[in-house]
């Protein structure tokens, strides 16, 4: 999935986490859920641990809308910077399922509660401009999570 933020993400710093726990995949920007992964099929679940890599690349080709919208080298050098970066989480060994957020927002039984489930639809249904699960191009028996 692909979003235009609700807020220029140039003008400021923002928060982005991901909580990744043995059921699901949950995106976060600002505390807010943007997009959740449930586990439906162990063929399409990333299984092996996380590793964060932070890099600035140009991904024109596939991640602009088809190479609809080009990087302006005019504008380098880039520079991306990182600022109370936190890392947590649970060993992947460890086989425990009681992975929680580090912040301290009330969850539901699948990791979101309903306030945090609208505010998920409110930034799909306004914030979202490609969705891979509505691609036509895509073979979708690949792709049980859609």
């Amino acid at each position: 999935m692909k979003f235009h933020l609700w807020f220029d993400p140039t003008q400021g710093f923002h928060n982005y986490a991901i909580l990744w726990n043995p059921n699901e995949i949950i995106f976060y920007v600002d505390d807010v859920p943007i997009r959740r992964y449930p586990r439906k099929s162990d063929a399409t679940f990333p299984l092996r641990p996380m590793w964060v890599y932070g890099s600035i690349w140009d991904a024109s080709s596939w991640a602009t809308e088809g190479g609809k919208y080009k990087a302006d080298y005019e504008y380098q050098p880039f520079i991306g910077r990182y600022r109370d970066f936190k890392l947590d989480g649970c060993k992947a060994s460890s086989g425990s399922v009681s992975c929680s957020p580090p912040w301290s927002q009330p969850s539901g039984p699948r990791g979101l509660s309903s306030q945090q489930y609208a505010a998920m639809d409110w930034v799909q249904r306004n914030y979202k401009v490609y969705d891979y699960c509505s691609d036509p191009s895509r073979d979708h028996t690949l792709i049980p999570e859609c």
